[in-house]
């Protein structure tokens, strides 16, 4: 116990550093005109009228649209709220109820993130400023501290390397144990965020490739074919497993959208090609920076986080030629790096018109 404190300790501690703002004020946090906090407590109050009904898995907010009722939960992923839903049941107040769910969630994406980096090999106090790094992303913030009510893709964070670390623990030991961790981890990220699931699904898929890769080129011919093979299997298996266990969710949404008009999700403000970045990728202050102006945006890269990928990459790259031979995962974390990348710029829109969204 005393080993997994002294393990785990000082990444909670990291973690809650930029939770401090969120944990400090009595109410919601002040979003600005950026986001709409309150939209959080009326989606915890619904979801609880639900869950107090007897109705799991909740579809409907039985008193939005003035009274009329809204489908939210049968269409947005939302498992966070569930965690928020049940403090409430158990007696906390929607406010803190929500608080707490977000400080949460500052602490299990630095824990997924810290074990990703150290199951690479990372050394400890790598792997620690791997999980501040993350931890105080800007976009990673801005789903607290400026939009306000994107809990759901703020808990996506907590997804994105808990998947990666456990289809690397699945391909170096196998195990159902590991299996079972993959399969969790990706029905946790349908059931949390279905837009952020089907954008880092592809990633997913590159990472079991560059095990088979791996493989490949470390093993005997004839014994890297079943390996390799077999790695991409249970891994694909246990894929397959989470995206049927969070079937519940996503198969009745996407049965069911040609019954309610969703052009607005995709049109006007909320159309792609609007959010572009181009020579503003990167923001030009070293800290966070809340201001919502047309050159003081928040939703671009970190420089921080700029200036130490780019430094990863240089240091990558030397390694690459000192040895004279490409590692797989250093490959895959580049080839995520350059890919997420590129998709957020103005290049990318060729491929954006032709994603069906």
């Amino acid at each position: 116990m005393r080993a997994k404190l002294r393990e785990w300790g000082p990444v909670i501690v990291l973690a809650l550093i930029p939770a401090l703002p969120l944990l400090a004020g009595s109410g919601l946090v002040n979003t600005r005109a950026g986001g709409d906090s309150p939209f959080l407590l009326v989606r915890v109050h619904q979801l609880v009228l639900n869950l107090r009904g007897g109705i799991f898995p909740a579809r409907w907010m039985p008193h939005a649209a003035y009274g009329l009722g809204y489908p939210f939960f049968n269409f947005y992923a939302s498992l966070p709220y569930y965690l928020a839903a049940a403090l409430k049941l158990t007696g906390v107040g929607y406010i803190w109820s929500i608080k707490c769910t977000q400080a949460l969630g500052f602490v299990l994406a630095a824990m997924s993130i810290y074990g990703f980096s150290r199951e690479l090999h990372h050394k400890r106090s790598t792997s620690l400023l791997v999980a501040l790094v993350y931890s105080c992303a800007p976009f990673h913030m801005v789903n607290v501290y400026v939009r306000g009510d994107s809990l759901s893709e703020f808990y996506a964070f907590v997804f994105f390397p808990l998947i990666l670390w456990s289809l690397l623990r699945l391909h170096r030991q196998g195990s159902i144990r590991n299996a079972v961790w993959v399969a969790l981890s990706y029905a946790g990220l349908l059931l949390t965020h279905n837009i952020s699931a089907m954008l880092f699904s592809p990633f997913v898929l590159l990472h079991v490739l560059s095990f088979v890769v791996r493989t490949q080129v470390r093993q005997r011919p004839h014994a890297c074919r079943f390996s390799g093979l077999r790695s991409a299997i249970d891994s694909f298996l246990a894929l397959g497993m989470g995206a049927l266990m969070s079937a519940w969710f996503w198969l009745p949404a996407l049965a069911e959208r040609g019954n309610v008009y969703l052009r607005d999700m995709t049109t006007g403000y909320f159309n792609y090609a609007l959010h572009f970045r181009s020579l503003d990728l990167v923001q030009h202050s070293l800290v966070f920076d809340y201001a919502i102006t047309a050159d003081k945006e928040p939703f671009r890269m970190g420089m921080v986080q700029a200036i130490l990928a780019l430094a990863g990459l240089t240091a990558v790259v030397v390694w690459w030629i000192q040895q004279r031979r490409v590692e797989s995962h250093s490959a895959f974390l580049v080839l995520l790096l350059a890919a997420s990348t590129f998709m957020i710029t103005p290049f990318s829109r060729i491929l954006w018109d032709h994603i069906p969204l």
